[in-house]
């Protein structure tokens, strides 16, 4: 069978098995029918209700990240903001998470424009 439900991601199928299973139909038939395993949906589905620890501290940094854009008028870049937050609140971060938090936000740093140069 060519192009069929392999090519949809997990995720949207355990969506899908959600709101089928809403409607009263079997997780068992619904996982075996989609291709996925029960347990599978299960950690899927208790991963959208709580929340780990790492993803609760991220929400509290996403805070501080956007607090720091707005003061700044965001002009700071990751670089910036993670040294700001070690200075302001202490937060000792690797850079590839703070850059990966404001891409979350989708926050960017403004850059400005070149002056033109007059002299000789």
């Amino acid at each position: 069978m060519k192009g069929g439900i392999g090519k949809v991601s997990t995720a949207k199928k355990y969506a899908v098995i959600q709101d089928l299973n809403k409607k009263g139909y079997g997780i068992q038939l619904l996982c075996e029918l989609t291709h996925v395993s029960r347990s599978g949906y299960y950690k899927w589905f208790t991963r959208q209700i709580k929340l780990s620890p790492k993803q609760l501290k991220d929400q509290e940094i996403k805070k501080k990240i956007s607090e720091c854009h707005k003061k700044l008028k965001g002009i700071y870049g990751y670089r910036r903001v993670k040294i700001w937050l070690k200075r302001k609140h202490g937060l000792h971060l690797n850079h590839k998470r703070v850059q990966r938090l404001m891409g979350e936000l989708s926050i960017r740093s403004v850059i400005r424009k070149r002056k033109p140069y007059y002299g000789r």
